[in-house]
């Protein structure tokens, strides 16, 4: 048990720490609002300086005026949204059998007149040996985590373009829980295949006019932050490999702004219900997107900053992108600071952990009716017997 006794001087230091932390915020965000009020009416040279500089980092490509918030407007009564989220019982090797189970759980709500709600979900269990080995290099290997949730990731997707394909309602956006840029997939030997897949959907929701939305809430990214500090640096030619002020002990220019992310900047410029300027992305994966680009804005949900990203074609349509503002805040405001059609794909998709052994159960059961051997590992067997 814990020593209360040596446990709070820690945690006052913890605290005595944060308030340092949060004095240094202070300081920050004042610079970085003074900067982001010189650039505004200057995006021009901005995208030039951002265009030519060499950084180890992304860095937000402003599609509009910085000038640009935009107030949300009610653009439909009557609307849908699709959402879809997944989640999986990972192969466990103490287990009675090898294999893997994906629920992907999605929700259809119609608003208005027609109002009604689909919930659901579908799980799919993988246990042939094609689905659980890969092989690289003529070494075969149990299938690993990231893979599994590549292949979630594909469904996920796959599910969305079904939804999309059947949704007659004019106004109607798609949720996908998180970012739009599947960075992770960088460098898998299986990246091109992924990506090409999300890619489908894609192409179905633009064949559909249905506005894709990648949702992010609380976001940590520091695109736009990562803007200002190339328009702080006095240099030209922005090269932070060959940055003369680390030659010469300098502090660097950019530095007074490095501790704080974009949404704790947009929480000081951005209203209730507001959006922030269009930005595009920068980040290499997108290279293999073709024509869907992804941009992103920042809202005020009344109760967070939110990153909402989107395709290209999206932000390049007036309508799609006024919807997509109004309907993530609706969804936000009827969900009390989370879209509710994105709590509840999730609460369709989740697999708990009495989920787990509930199926677990079921498979041992099922093994012992029909005659065949249980093997279960010592371990497990430990963890689910109680010993004194």
């Amino acid at each position: 048990m814990l020593d209360r006794s040596k446990l709070i001087p820690l945690i006052n230091t913890l605290v005595e720490s944060e308030k340092n932390v949060f004095n240094e915020l202070i300081k920050d965000l004042k610079y970085a609002l003074d900067e982001f009020n010189k650039v505004k009416g200057t995006e021009d040279e901005l995208i030039k300086k951002i265009k030519s500089s060499k950084t180890s980092w992304l860095t937000a490509i402003p599609i509009e005026s910085l000038n640009d918030t935009k107030p949300v407007c009610e653009v439909a009564k009557n609307y849908s949204v699709i959402a879809v989220d997944g989640s999986q019982i990972m192969p466990d090797r103490h287990e009675v059998r090898l294999c893997y189970l994906i629920n992907i759980g999605y929700v259809i709500f119609n608003y208005g007149k027609n109002s009604n709600a689909e919930l659901k979900s579908e799980p799919t269990l993988y246990f042939n040996e094609d689905d659980l080995y890969k092989e690289y290099g003529g070494i075969k290997t149990l299938i690993s985590a990231k893979d599994i949730t590549f292949k979630r990731t594909i469904m996920e997707y796959n599910k969305v373009a079904e939804c999309i394909s059947r949704v007659e309602d004019e106004n109607k956006i798609a949720f996908i829980d998180g970012t739009l840029i599947e960075w992770m997939v960088q460098g898998d030997p299986n990246e091109q295949f992924i990506i090409d897949n999300i890619l489908t959907t894609f192409d179905t929701a633009q064949k559909f006019n249905t506005p894709i939305v990648g949702y992010i809430s609380s976001p940590k990214s520091n695109d736009f932050i990562n803007m200002l500090r190339i328009s702080l640096c006095p240099q030209d030619f922005v090269n932070c490999n060959n940055c003369p002020y680390l030659k010469n002990d300098k502090s660097l220019p950019c530095s007074m702004i490095n501790k704080i992310n974009d949404a704790d900047l947009f929480l000081k410029i951005l209203k209730n219900g507001e959006r922030s300027p269009l930005f595009l992305s920068t980040s290499h994966i997108l290279e293999n997107y073709g024509d869907h680009k992804i941009a992103f804005f920042y809202l005020n949900t009344g109760y967070e900053i939110a990153r909402i990203e989107i395709p290209y074609w999206v932000a390049n349509d007036k309508r799609n992108l006024d919807l997509v503002h109004f309907i993530c805040y609706d969804q936000s405001k009827k969900g009390n600071g989370y879209p509710i059609s994105l709590s509840e794909a999730h609460e369709q998709a989740v697999v708990t952990g009495a989920d787990r052994d509930l199926f677990y159960n079921i498979l041992s059961n099922l093994y012992v009716k029909n005659g065949i051997k249980i093997s279960r590992s010592y371990k497990t067997q430990r963890k689910r017997s109680s010993i004194l």
